[in-house]
């Protein structure tokens, strides 16, 4: 096996707060042991940041302290469990592989803001070799993953109208193409400042919500207009209630909301429950990722394909500076993703 040396540099959380409170970066960590059977050691070229890389911080998520924090990474394999050589998955020292590191590694502290990881094989899936390093660890992790879960439970088909609110955002940015690429026509929601890039991306119309008192009002005029039709499914990829209560006048009665950031109770409570409960009779679904290799292979697909052709960064962060990578992540202000860049 590739020699390594006994310490690292990684990001740690020492305990539950703010990023700049909490996050502690470490010269000295130890690197990981040996990867075990079904496992590989990757040496980590950049980190993508989450919103949801920063909200664990805030609360005892990991339960495990210190914890190295972030999901979504992209690098090259330096070692390979002795039974996964030659294996289904395939994988082989050298190899640049990215993912998100699966959940049960999150809850025990094991992030990947740290020069080297040990990550079951089965997470990972190859870089294309037409895909810029860089933003493989946006496109393969949590945004793209996301994407693909909301496009299984959406049921789309090609002439199918989408309204998809976030659309200037990581989840928001591939999703855009990839609807288009299978011939759905999309309205994103976004502001002004992000307009042209979300008609780059290929959305037919955009809706600036900054630029209406009553959103909910024009929408509903945008879709009674001579030769427009209601909505067959919104995309919410911010976690707006309101899009949802004030829908009958943009989505069709059989149409769908889902939530990238709603809940299994809020679920229940829309599709199930009596009015008199707060019920609605109208499909909502919320999208909770679980990341898989599964997932990242599908995201593979689209990438061949030629439905992904740009995944928008916003910005590029050095190891050092990681704290201000999830602090611009926390302003809600990003367009495409925030990269931190470790080896």
């Amino acid at each position: 096996m590739t020699n390594l040396p006994k310490t690292m540099k990684a990001w740690t959380v020492t305990r539950v707060g703010k990023p700049r409170d909490v996050l502690q970066l470490k010269t000295d960590s130890p690197t990981p042991p040996p990867p075990k059977a079904g496992e590989v050691m990757i040496r980590v070229s950049y980190v993508a940041i989450n919103p949801a890389d920063y909200k664990l911080m805030e609360f005892r998520i990991p339960f495990k302290n210190p914890a190295i924090p972030a999901i979504d990474f992209v690098g090259d394999i330096v070692q390979v469990g002795p039974a996964t050589s030659n294996s289904s998955t395939n994988v082989r020292v050298g190899m640049t592989v990215a993912g998100s590191t699966p959940t049960t590694y999150i809850l025990r502290g094991m992030g990947v803001l740290a020069e080297y990881v040990v990550l079951p094989a089965h997470a990972v899936v190859e870089k294309p070799q037409a895909l810029d390093e860089a933003v493989a660890a946006g496109l393969f992790g949590v945004a793209g993953q996301t994407g693909a879960r909301v496009l299984s439970a959406a049921g789309l088909h090609k002439g199918d109208r989408v309204l998809l609110n976030g659309a200037s955002g990581g989840v928001g940015c591939i999703l855009i193409q990839v609807l288009c690429g299978m011939g759905v026509r999309v309205t994103g929601v976004c502001s002004a400042r992000n307009e042209a890039r979300v008609r780059s991306l290929g959305a037919e119309e955009v809706v600036d919500y900054t630029a209406h008192k009553d959103l909910y009002g024009h929408l509903s005029s945008i879709c009674s207009a001579p030769g427009k039709t209601a909505f067959d499914a919104i995309i919410d990829c911010v976690g707006n209630l309101e899009l949802y209560y004030n829908s009958p006048g943009y989505l069709k009665p059989q149409g769908k909301c889902l939530s990238i950031e709603g809940s299994f109770l809020r679920e229940l409570k829309f599709n199930y429950w009596p009015a008199m409960l707060g019920g609605t009779g109208r499909t909502y679904k919320s999208v909770m990722n679980n990341p898989s290799g599964t997932l990242a292979k599908t995201v593979a697909g689209w990438f061949e394909k030629g439905w992904i052709k740009e995944i928008p960064v916003d910005s590029v962060f050095s190891m050092d500076d990681a704290i201000q990578a999830f602090e611009k992540q926390a302003t809600g202000r990003a367009v495409g993703k925030i990269l931190v860049k470790v080896g």
